[in-house]
């Protein structure tokens, strides 16, 4: 049997495109079912993901048309196979780089419901250049060539066609996918720097927002392949390694753009994973007595994201503290149900507060 990579890459596809269905089921199960409330992020992920199990598909009919066996053993199926797998090689860059920038308009998305003025405007900005880079060059892959069929089609001669320099272009692409992959990804740091919450929680925040990188690193390693994808001869052999690369790439930047929509699931039925427990039934104090927070009658509407005032549980008969605090609610944007916001110039993070008190 003729040497191949395929298997390598069909397995790879295969395995990533399934992580990728359950990481939508359940970012889609969290945002419907207990944040009940859907986002233009979340619009944006889902054709991500669309895309991406488009390309794996392309991917794997690629391999049965020769992707990842030596050039001679698929030449010699003959010029129709050629064809095909050049159409489905074709297919796959539209579909990599399309996926691409929905992957990072969705994360844009995300930023511009975190409050942030600062974050807002880089964020616009930054979906303009996205959106043009990724236009262009799912446009370039569509149209390098006149007429578009000579992309693909073995059968067009060179005098019947004229072709944009594709090395060039795959080049330039992946180099500056990286470099707006950078930018994307660390743009709030600025807003966690700022953020006036412990360190620890500064820090997880700051690595659940930056956990697009793990795909930058992807886009990296990728790139170390396509210099001699270019120019060698035994081309279908070659391709392998950034084929599957792609896919990976892809993928983790699709993970990676749908954990903080995990918090939801988390809170709500593993709570300890956050470090706190719906189960508490209060607290006891030096003398052993049990005491507590009762909530008080809000002082703004809650359904406006204000603030709620608390104060500590007088018992009968025994002198009690006059203490009151407020808990500031996110806004109507804060539909992530984990991130930061900001009101009238300052930055927060929601706090949930469930109490418990009993009679002595």
């Amino acid at each position: 049997m003729p040497e191949s990579q395929g298997p390598t890459v069909i397995s790879i596809a295969i395995v990533f495109a399934a992580i990728t269905a359950v990481v939508l089921v359940s970012r889609i199960f969290a945002r419907v079912c207990i944040v009940k409330r859907v986002g233009f992020d979340d619009i944006f992920i889902v054709i991500a993901c669309g895309l991406s199990w488009a390309f794996c598909v392309v991917t794997v009919l690629a391999v049965n048309d020769g992707l990842g066996a030596h050039i001679e053993n698929v030449t010699s199926r003959g010029i129709e196979n050629m064809v095909r797998y050049s159409f489905n090689v074709w297919l796959s860059s539209i579909f990599y780089n399309a996926c691409l920038g929905f992957i990072k308009i969705s994360v844009l998305s995300l930023y511009l419901r975190l409050g942030d003025p600062w974050l807002r405007r880089l964020s616009f900005v930054m979906l303009g250049v996205v959106c043009c880079q990724a236009g262009g060059n799912v446009l370039a892959c569509i149209f390098q060539c006149r007429p578009i069929k000579a992309a693909y089609d073995l059968r067009v001669t060179d005098e019947q066609k004229k072709c944009i320099n594709i090395n060039a272009f795959y080049l330039a692409n992946a180099a500056v996918n990286i470099f707006t992959d950078i930018l994307t990804y660390t743009m709030p740091i600025h807003l966690v720097m700022n953020l006036q919450v412990p360190r620890g929680q500064k820090v997880g925040l700051g690595v659940i927002l930056s956990l697009g990188l793990l795909a930058c690193v992807s886009s990296v390693i990728r790139i170390t392949y396509v210099p001699s994808m270019l120019v060698a001869q035994d081309a279908t052999w070659v391709i392998s390694s950034p084929m599957y690369w792609s896919v990976i790439e892809i993928n983790i930047g699709i993970l990676a753009a749908s954990i903080p929509s995990f918090k939801a699931i988390s809170k709500k039925y593993f709570p300890r994973l956050l470090g706190s427990s719906n189960g508490a039934k209060g607290n006891k104090n030096s003398s052993g007595k049990l005491s507590g927070f009762q909530k008080m009658d809000n002082t703004t509407d809650n359904s406006k994201g204000r603030s709620i005032a608390l104060r500590t549980l007088e018992r009968p008969g025994k002198k009690g503290m006059g203490i009151e605090t407020h808990a500031e609610r996110a806004s109507e944007d804060d539909s992530s149900g984990d991130v930061p916001f900001a009101r009238k110039g300052q930055i927060g993070v929601r706090t949930d507060i469930e109490t418990h008190y009993g009679r002595e």
